[in-house]
């Protein structure tokens, strides 16, 4: 009787020390996934950092204004192509009384056309 206690005893500490090999490895093997993801995660936040400092520079008012400049070639507002509160009351009703002689678009220009005029050049 105290064989058989003994070879279940001993049976019992085998399954135990081998699910505990198998548990070990599985933590190794976590542990060294999740190193790795920290090492993406730390190249991805750099990236990050990279980038913010990229559209940082491209966000920069100096920097819209020179690229303005170079390939727009836009200048600045200067004080005598500013219109007062008059000025621009006048430009406005100038505009509202041209707006009647010029079509909007191209379908009521066509449309105001006469018909024997409508598709020649």
């Amino acid at each position: 009787m105290m064989r058989l206690f003994f070879l279940f005893g001993i049976l019992g500490s085998m399954i135990l020390l081998g699910a505990l090999y198998v548990a070990k490895a599985e933590t190794d093997a976590a542990q060294a996934r999740l190193a790795t993801l920290q090492a993406e995660l730390a190249q991805e936040r750099a990236r990050i950092n990279t980038l913010t400092a990229n559209i940082a520079h491209l966000e920069d008012p100096e920097q819209l204004r020179a690229l303005a400049r170079t390939h727009l070639g836009f200048e600045p507002v200067q004080p005598a192509q500013e219109l007062s509160l008059a000025e621009l009351a006048q430009v406005r009703a100038e505009a509202e009384r041209m707006a009647p002689q010029a079509p909007q678009t191209a379908q009521a220009a066509w449309q105001a056309s006469p018909p024997g005029v409508r598709g020649r050049p």
